[in-house]
């Protein structure tokens, strides 16, 4: 699941339209019928999509249910775990052991992730969701935490989320940020804008790598941001007014765009406020 579009959802008839939106799998709560997901299994496989369960870390009570938890992901042939909630009262390192031992019984990666990070794969990143992200837009101009860009305090009221051009920011910052993007409907990204990063994503592989390379950092203004992705540069505006964006390259085309009114110059990219692109280079002028 590392560097994959999780899509969390709790509708279980979804998995068709999931698919069409390009999202690589989808996390569950485990329905009480033991049927219902192993055809909710079944259909997602149909999909090409993986499946994960999303468990409250509190019901996590002792090893009889960590056993219980592994034996699901070997029954009905998960893809991981994700506990969601206050830390787990049980020592995870037994049970990150105990998932890693299933995967190399299996063949097959496994996961297993808890407070936004990987311990299954251990040096699998971290899972960024659009409203750390959203906090993270609404901080004080502080540089983006290390080593992943949503790792950040809590959204303050009335922040981003309420605001459509700077969600459309973040939802672009998400999907190409170095981490595991995790969305649900509650996001309310447009499916078109899934659609296009979800095919670009694809198209471009450095935009799944986990984790920032430090000699390609990711820099915050005062009210711009641009993430060097490979050979792509990621560059945001969350200001009111138009702002050129220095790429420290020199671009060679524009590979999506929250909204219209984007331009390229000789080494920079003209944002319109609350906007956000993805820009292809063919040079920078540093590794």
């Amino acid at each position: 699941m590392s560097g994959r579009v999780v899509y969390a959802v709790d509708d279980l008839s979804t998995a068709p339209a999931l698919a069409a939106l390009g999202v690589d799998t989808v996390e569950i709560e485990p329905p009480a019928d033991e049927d219902l997901l192993r055809r909710f299994v079944s259909l997602a496989r149909t999909n090409g999509l993986g499946v994960t369960l999303r468990l409250a870390s509190d019901r996590i009570l002792g090893p009889a249910v960590v056993d219980h938890v592994v034996q699901w992901l070997a029954g009905f042939a998960l893809d991981g775990v994700r506990l969601d909630g206050p830390p787990a009262p049980v020592p995870l390192g037994e049970f990150a052991a105990a998932v890693g031992d299933l995967s190399d019984h299996l063949g097959r990666p496994l996961t297993l992730a808890e407070s936004g990070r990987f311990l299954v794969p251990a040096d699998g990143g971290v899972l960024g969701t659009l409203d750390s992200v959203s906090a993270w837009l609404w901080g004080n101009g502080e540089p983006a935490p290390d080593p992943a860009l949503p790792l950040a305090p809590p959204q303050p009221p009335g922040g981003v989320a309420t605001l459509t051009g700077l969600r459309a920011v973040a939802a672009t910052l998400l999907l190409t940020a170095p981490l595991t993007p995790l969305v649900s409907a509650a996001d309310e990204v447009p499916p078109a804008a899934l659609r296009a990063l979800t095919a670009l994503r694809r198209a471009h592989p450095e935009l799944t790598v986990t984790r920032p390379e430090p000699t390609r950092p990711i820099r915050r203004g005062a009210e711009v941001i641009t993430m060097r992705r490979g050979a792509l540069v990621v560059a945001a505006n969350i200001g009111a007014t138009p702002a050129r964006v220095g790429l420290h390259g020199v671009p060679r085309s524009v590979l999506f765009t929250t909204g219209p009114g984007v331009s390229l110059t000789h080494t920079s990219v003209d944002l319109p406020p609350e906007s956000a692109a993805v820009v292809a280079c063919c040079r920078f002028d540093q590794p």
